[in-house]
């Protein structure tokens, strides 16, 4: 009992938990349920189940009905997020004057902004910790009292770009091994979804747009391909290019399929695909790279800082800007289950990202912000 009296006290903020499945609510809701044994913590939602300890805030979702029809972020020169976060960080406050809490920890931007600034304007007595899932450039950073970088990349280009490196902790996203166990083996999961045992299965997991997931570059690779590969594109149009799916029939006839699956299926595609290539070529972090390479899938992603940190196997990547690259090597590991046995590091991603790991380093970090 002692030790939890003098624990601090967390609020984890964050309004999309409960509303959708990014990678930012991911690390949020995981980060609650793992340290909540620990430290007295308070997790602030925008949605979901009311449970003890979860308080589910009032505010105006970006992309909910009110913005839709009365976009009010126009009038503030902003963002739908920005209007979200504004409205979020007001519900927020009362809860945060009444709660004395010793930490708020953040992932949104805009959020942050707004809360360091409330609190010093407040003299409230909280200090700020802001997790950047974002790969903004280091200038834009918001304020706060620490900063948590998931990526080693990006750790270095805020150095490098004279963010002092004792601001800032290093700690990456962590998994739930637990939630990626399939329904059934590989030759079951296959029969139910009707694909043959020896079909090439290409997976993608993430989101279905041209910008920063670049769906396209994945669907004109896998056209280029001879034979019968799948393509199986499993992911959310929220915020995406809702033609994807039917540029994808297009491209690719009966060799693609398109699915958001909940959270909790995913391990079913992780276990009856043979690939997972990741066409973007930056990402904060990337937690489906990191779950699906857990499975024992052999991941492909882009030739860049961030991607031979996460998975530092020089095999697994190439240049994803390349026209051609990703369908010649796609080829080879159809052809050669040697070529995608070299690229699985299942052990890897096991050992560095399992949430077991990973819970020493984040108790660390929160009892580091009130000594």
């Amino acid at each position: 009992m002692s030790a939890r009296r003098i624990a601090p006290r967390v609020a984890i903020a964050c309004p999309g938990i409960g509303l959708v499945q990014r990678g930012f609510e991911r690390l949020f809701r995981d980060l609650f349920d793992e340290m909540r044994g620990d430290f007295p913590m308070t997790l602030f939602k925008g949605g979901g189940e009311r449970r003890p300890d979860e308080i589910v805030l009032p505010f105006l979702a970006r992309g909910g009905r009110t913005l839709r029809y009365l976009p009010l972020h126009r009038l503030m020169g902003r963002t739908p997020m920005h209007a979200e976060c504004l409205s979020f960080a007001l519900a927020l406050l009362p809860h945060l004057i009444a709660g004395r809490y010793d930490i708020v920890h953040v992932i949104d931007p805009p959020l942050a902004r707004l809360l360091f600034h409330l609190h010093r304007t407040l003299r409230l007595k909280f200090r700020l910790l802001y997790t950047e899932g974002t790969a903004m450039p280091p200038r834009d950073y918001p304020p706060c009292d620490r900063l948590h970088q998931i990526s080693a990349a990006t750790l270095a280009d805020a150095v490098a770009q004279g963010h002092d490196p004792a601001h800032m902790t290093l700690i990456p996203c962590g998994y739930r091994p637990e939630r990626f166990t399939p329904s059934a083996n590989r030759a079951t999961l296959r029969a139910r979804h009707g694909i043959a045992p020896d079909r090439f299965v290409i997976l993608a997991v993430a989101a279905l747009n041209r910008g920063h997931k670049r769906t396209h570059h994945l669907i004109d690779e896998v056209a280029r391909m001879d034979g019968d590969p799948l393509l199986w594109l499993d992911g959310s149009l929220d915020h995406g290019d809702p033609d994807l799916p039917a540029y994808a029939r297009a491209r690719l006839g009966e060799r693609v399929r398109v699915t958001h699956v909940p959270t909790g299926e995913v391990a079913d595609l992780f276990a009856l695909a043979d690939v997972m290539p990741h066409a973007a070529t930056f990402e904060a972090f990337g937690l489906a790279i990191v779950e699906a390479t857990a499975a024992g899938l052999p991941v492909i992603t882009h030739d860049a800082p961030h991607f031979r940190w996460l998975l530092p196997n020089i095999d697994n990547w190439i240049d994803m800007e390349a026209p051609g690259a990703l369908a010649a090597l796609l080829a080879r590991m159809a052809a050669d289950p040697a070529e995608r046995t070299r690229r699985i590091l299942r052990d890897h991603a096991r050992a560095t990202y399992d949430w077991a790991a990973l819970r020493p380093a984040y108790a660390d970090l929160y009892r580091s912000m009130t000594r």
